[in-house]
């Protein structure tokens, strides 16, 4: 028998409940991954309703594009402004480096690791952007 993971409830509680928890790459990687899922949807979204794409050809599609080409295509497509283009890639760039910090470990350097304001900075810009992503979505669909 095959035993499956599925997430639960709503990606901002489970976000919070793990940050909350001190499961902090966890927090942050489900944030990430929400986001990405929402400028996948973005591109989806203006993909049927822009230009006649079907839905059932795209879907799975968009899946293998990435935050980052996600991000490029829908500012190329003008449905990102410059500054939520740029907000979005630094964000991105900025968990990179927290994760990545996170398990930094210097030579003959004692690391105290990652700030907690800069990760907090991080996590909170975070949640704001996908909310104007998900605004975004629903705003095509109305």
């Amino acid at each position: 028998m095959v035993e499956f993971i599925r997430r639960r409830g709503v990606a901002d509680e489970a976000a919070q409940c793990a940050y909350s928890a001190g499961y902090f790459v966890e927090a942050i990687q489900i944030l990430h991954s929400w986001m990405e899922n929402q400028a996948q949807s973005l591109l989806v979204l203006v993909g049927a309703v822009h230009f006649d794409a079907k839905q059932s050809d795209t879907w799975d599609l968009t899946d293998t594009v990435g935050f980052s080409t996600c991000a490029k295509v829908l500012f190329i497509l003008n449905q990102l402004t410059k500054p939520e283009y740029e907000e979005l890639t630094e964000l991105n760039q900025m968990r990179n480096k927290i994760i990545h910090n996170l398990y930094k470990e210097p030579y003959e350097v004692r690391y105290e690791g990652v700030p907690k304001s800069d990760y907090d900075k991080v996590f909170k810009r975070t949640l704001e952007q996908i909310y104007l992503l998900t605004n975004k979505c629903e705003q095509i669909i109305e």
